[in-house]
């Protein structure tokens, strides 16, 4: 018998009917749920809730794109309330980027890279998603007292950035000086005990933090030894100070850049350095301007991971110098005192905020076509200075 209703018809009006129920099924399970819940979408609320997103359904049912985002809208504020904004902006993003690949799995009938897309958005979400429920507890204006107030609080927050950018920048600086030539060392040389000097590039990544900084204490702290003899005889101070900040900093992300220049100098090609030299090239002049500007994408990529590496320290840096303090230390201190409820949770946002920027900014200028030019103004560089000889 022929109703006049198409297959595909039929199937839409029982995908109606089946989110019809399930919809109804989510407001009842909520209106029985814990007391907390009755009491946000309880009674008269519930119902409203529930005309609306029928009204909704019904709007967006026909455009499969606006009724995903229905989807999302509900799991996130009625499955998981209490981090609804945390859940909504991951699931958006969930769904955009799995729209995109599904589109392309459809196209070339590979569906191996949106299963691996699936199994790793798992573990995004088990870093995001507490970064990004943190930064739901504080308004802007919460943000905007700590960087602007004038209470002494507000005022050690801005201290304690102060310091973290400059102690994270000046021990980048120093690692990128003496990891660099190491990193080259390393690569381009073959000796008895190569390997044993190659895994100590990592022993700082093994170890505890409190162990790295109780081993610096002991080698620069008040006690006699070191320490002692460096404040006596050069007048340097590095217990509570940020000259000690750094040598913790250095000590804990220098495998960072290490390894980075490492992976970068192996990726050139040794004969390339050999036609150099066969022209008239010294080997420093070689390694400036050849070797240098072909791994500096790769070494700049380990001055991101050192520096983030340095700015995040606080298990060594606390043994060392509680004073001045960074802002690592400063959110434990203020968490000690205060809990969650204080400032703590606040600069613990803003310290967030500031290395997602900073980071997408380096990683915006570590991109092929920036380095390709760096590479071409180097060389240029190099070349003028080899005209007037």
């Amino acid at each position: 018998m022929d109703s006049g209703v198409g297959a595909k018809s039929r199937r839409l009006l029982g995908a109606y009917v089946a989110w019809y129920v399930v919809l109804f099924g989510f407001f009842v399970a909520v209106s029985t749920g814990p007391a907390t819940q009755r009491v946000v979408f309880g009674g008269l609320h519930r119902l409203l809730l529930f005309g609306l997103f029928l009204l909704l359904t019904g709007a967006c049912f026909h455009v499969p794109r606006l009724f995903g985002f229905l989807v999302v809208v509900l799991v996130a504020y009625f499955v998981m309330p209490f981090f609804a904004e945390a859940t909504l902006g991951l699931l958006c993003v969930l769904y955009l980027v799995g729209l995109a690949l599904l589109g392309h799995a459809r196209r070339t009938s590979n569906y191996v890279v949106l299963g691996c897309f699936l199994a790793g958005f798992v573990l995004l979400l088990v870093v995001l998603f507490p970064l990004v429920n943190l930064g739901t507890w504080r308004s802007p204006q919460d943000l905007d007292r700590l960087i602007r107030g004038s209470d002494p609080g507000a005022a050690g927050a801005r201290s304690a950035i102060v310091v973290s950018l400059r102690t994270a920048t000046v021990s980048t600086l120093v690692v990128l000086a003496l990891g660099v030539p190491l990193a080259y060392f390393l690569v381009r040389s073959e000796f008895r005990g190569r390997a044993v000097l190659d895994a100590l590039v990592d022993l700082p990544i093994v170890l505890p933090p409190p162990a790295a900084g109780l081993a610096l204490v002991l080698l620069v702290g008040p006690d006699p030894g070191l320490g002692t003899w460096l404040r006596e005889s050069l007048g340097l101070q590095l217990v509570n100070d940020w000259k000690g900040i750094v040598l913790a900093q250095v000590f804990v992300s220098s495998p960072f850049l290490v390894r980075s220049a490492m992976a970068a100098f192996r990726a050139v090609d040794p004969r390339l350095e050999h036609v150099s030299r066969t022209l008239g090239a010294r080997p420093a002049a070689t390694l400036w301007r050849v070797t240098l500007p072909l791994a500096a994408r790769g070494i700049f990529m380990g001055c991101i991971l050192t520096w983030g590496r340095a700015i995040g320290e606080f298990g060594s840096v606390s043994f060392v110098a509680e004073h001045p303090e960074t802002m690592p230390v400063r959110i434990y201190t203020q968490f000690v005192e205060s809990g969650v409820k204080g400032p703590s949770t606040t600069l613990a946002i803003l310290m967030v905020m500031l290395c997602t920027v900073v980071f997408a900014g380096l990683h915006l200028l570590a991109s092929r076509t920036i380095w390709r030019n760096v590479r071409t103004v180097w060389s240029v560089f190099g070349d003028s200075r080899r005209r007037p000889e």
